[in-house]
């Protein structure tokens, strides 16, 4: 019985454990994504994004594409698909 309860409880923390590591640092994010030049690109460096804002203005799509990442978050500006900015900032305390 109680042996049962621990492997629950280790097993638990695992998971827990790992969906905290998601997709790395923000530099791990940059670097993978450092080659990426459109929204094809980096969804295939990266994933599917954490967040999504999207905005559409005479016919000009704009994306914000939000990874989240151990130390912080990632954002990537796209425009018509195409990655047009890249920048990071500290996980908010």
């Amino acid at each position: 019985m109680i042996t049962g309860l621990l492997r629950i409880l280790a097993a638990c923390t695992l998971i827990f454990a790992l969906a905290g590591c998601g997709n790395g640092s923000r530099q791990d994010i940059m670097e993978k994504a450092k080659e990426a030049k459109n929204a094809k690109e980096l969804r295939a460096a990266l994933g599917k994004p954490d967040k999504i804002d999207s905005v559409e203005v005479l016919s000009v799509r704009n994306e914000t594409w939000t990874y989240k990442g151990s130390d912080g978050e990632v954002v990537f500006q796209l425009m018509n698909d195409k990655v047009i900015l890249k920048a990071s900032g500290e996980k908010k305390k």
